[in-house]
């Protein structure tokens, strides 16, 4: 697992570095639909053909952008740029997310944020952290301080949006899924509604496994917190 998530960091350092000369235009250039199903960006196609030379050696790729990539019996479901949108709009939130599954099971995630330098690694073993520029790793911990939520895709909310607003309840959608889940630890909530892609979740949710989750349908709730855990599904769920 170690040669996986090395040549994942590498490919993320690599992008970081690629994405520090600059800002172009060009990133910007459309090329029709994703196997995903959104619009593929330069960017992303550029992120994606990094991930493949690093990791396309560890089993068969499966990218929101091109689809099926390569054979082996282990899959590594990849989102090249998480947050693409934000990143053509320069908003300062977007990033990466890979997982290695092997017969069913996640073994190792690993999401970095492009716009700060954060790289999140776990593994069956441990949970870090660390910056792209220097790789110092240390434990992610809880932060005990949170007073806000993150609501992703609230824009297309049909119901929960509307009952965190009538119960006052403070959150963001910061636009980009998988960066969400990596920080989950750090906020009081992460709230998913709607279709969830395997390519956007796989890698987050394996680093929120050990936290408390509600999922039915198309509401999912996560929190670090037992007791706002329940606060927060009570609103959701009446």
């Amino acid at each position: 697992m170690k040669e996986f998530i090395d040549a994942a960091i590498l490919a993320n350092k690599k992008i970081y570095q690629f994405l520090s000369l600059g800002f172009e235009n060009s990133f910007c250039q459309k090329h029709g639909k994703g196997a995903g199903g959104d619009e593929s960006k330069e960017i992303d196609l550029i992120a994606e053909r990094y991930f493949i030379e690093e990791l396309s050696c560890f089993g068969k790729i499966i990218s929101e952008e091109s689809g099926k990539i390569g054979e082996g019996k282990k899959i590594l479901w990849l989102d090249p740029i998480d947050g693409s949108d934000n990143f053509v709009s320069q908003i300062p939130y977007y990033g990466s997310s890979v997982a290695l599954e092997e017969n069913g099971v996640v073994k190792a995630g690993v999401i970095a944020n492009f716009a700060n330098g954060d790289i999140f690694v776990k593994d069956e073993k441990s949970f870090q952290v660390a910056k792209l520029n220097d790789l110092v790793f240390s434990d992610v911990k809880k932060n005990a301080n949170s007073t806000v939520g993150v609501f992703e895709r609230a824009y297309r909310s049909k119901v929960y949006a509307k009952k965190l607003s009538d119960a006052l309840i403070k959150y963001r959608t910061p636009g980009a899924m998988a960066l969400s889940l990596a920080y989950a630890q750090y906020f009081d909530f992460v709230i998913l509604e709607d279709e969830l892609r395997e390519y956007d979740i796989k890698a987050g949710m394996f680093m929120c496994e050990d936290l408390y989750k509600y999922q039915y349908n198309d509401l999912t709730l996560i929190c670090k917190d037992e007791r706002k855990f329940e606060f927060y599904k009570n609103i959701l769920l009446k």
